[in-house]
C-alpha cells in the first residue's frame, strides 16, 4: 500500500481554487483528486443544523430525551447512537430525510466546488438526485461498502464524479476510503457476492481482482477537505472502529455533454440488481 501523500492534491489554502494542467493530467491518470481546504469548516454548520433539527423531531416522536441545538458533530453522533438503540431503524429514517435537506442541495452546488468540477467534467453538469449524508455507525458492517466501483450502483457516464466530504476528521480509525489508482482506465468490473472479511449487503469486486492492484492508497481528511473520484475508480471504506458515527457528504456529478449519455436521453440503464442488493436488510 502506498502512503497517503501519493494522491494528486490541490491545496486551496496555498494554491487557490484553480486546477493546473498537471492536476488535470494526474486526475486523468489516477482517477482521484484530493482537494484540501476547499470548504471552511463553518460552511458545514447548516448541514449539522439540519441533522440536529431532524434528530429533535425523531427524538420527540420516539419519546427520547430531546437535545435542542446540540449540533456539534460529536453531539449529533451521541444523539443518533442513543436514538438508534432506543428505536432501531431511526438512523435509516434520518438518512432518508436528509436527501431533501436544503443544506445538502446548497452545498452540492457551492460555487467553489462547481468551478473545480466544471474543469474536470464540462460546463454542463447534472447532479445526481440522491443527496446523501453517509452515517457509518461505530463497528457496523452491514451498510459498509466493500471494494466496488460507484458506476455499478449509479450507471450514467463513466466519467461521473463522486464527491466525498467528511463532517469530521476521517482516517483509517473511523472508516476513511482506500483507492486503487489508475484502475478507472479499464472497463467496469463485474460485481457480485464476495467475501472481503465483512458481512455486508453490498455487491463487490472479486477479491482476486483487488489483490492484483499495485497502486493502493489510503486517505486521511480534515473537515473542509474533499475527495473527487471517477465512477470506475475502485475503492473501499475501512470499518469505523471509533465510538462516533462517521458523517460524510456524498454526491455525484454527471457530464451532460457525454455523447452516450446524451444519446440515452440523459437516462440511466437497468440497475435493478444493484438496487435490490442495497435494499436488503440484515438477517
Amino acid at each position: 500500500m502506498l502512503p497517503v501523500n501519493q494522491l494528486c492534491t490541490l491545496n486551496c489554502q496555498t494554491e487557490g481554487f484553480e486546477l493546473s494542467e498537471n492536476h488535470l493530467n494526474q486526475y486523468a491518470e489516477e482517477g482521484v483528486l484530493l482537494v484540501k481546504n476547499l470548504f471552511d469548516p463553518d460552511e458545514f454548520l447548516p448541514i449539522r443544523q439540519d441533522l440536529a433539527g431532524r434528530l429533535s423531531l425523531l427524538e420527540r416522536h420516539f419519546g427520547a430525551d430531546v437535545s435542542e441545538n446540540a449540533n456539534a458533530i460529536t453531539q449529533i453522533s451521541d444523539r443518533l447512537t442513543s436514538l438508534e438503540e432506543r428505536a432501531p431503524g431511526a438512523q435509516s429514517i434520518l438518512y432518508d430525510s436528509m436527501n431533501a435537506a436544503p443544506s445538502l442541495h446548497a452545498m452540492g452546488a457551492h460555487s467553489k466546488l462547481m468551478a473545480i468540477l466544471e474543469k474536470l467534467l464540462s460546463p454542463e453538469i447534472s447532479i445526481h438526485d440522491r443527496y446523501i449524508i453517509l452515517m457509518s455507525m461505530p463497528h457496523a458492517e452491514w451498510h459498509l461498502a466493500s471494494w466496488h466501483q460507484d458506476w455499478y450502483y449509479n450507471e450514467g457516464p463513466y466519467s461521473t464524479i463522486t464527491l466525498y466530504a467528511p463532517l469530521q476528521k476521517t482516517d483509517h480509525k473511523n472508516g476513511s476510503l482506500t483507492f486503487a489508482l489508475g484502475e478507472h482506465q479499464k472497463p467496469p468490473v463485474p460485481h457480485d457476492e464476495h467475501d472481503h472479511g465483512i458481512t455486508t449487503k453490498w455487491h463487490s469486486m472479486p477479491p482476486e481482482v483487488v489483490r492484483s492492484y499495485d497502486r493502493v492508497v489510503p486517505t486521511a481528511l480534515e473537515v473542509g477537505d474533499v475527495l473527487l473520484f471517477h465512477s470506475l475508480t475502485p475503492h473501499t471504506p475501512c470499518k469505523n472502529q471509533s465510538n462516533y458515527v462517521r458523517f460524510v457528504l456524498n454526491l455525484r456529478y454527471r457530464d451532460l455533454r457525454d455523447p452516450q449519455f446524451l444519446k440515452d436521453g440523459w437516462r440511466i440503464k437497468e440497475i435493478t440488481r444493484a438496487r435490490q442488493a442495497m435494499q436488503r436488510t440484515a438477517s
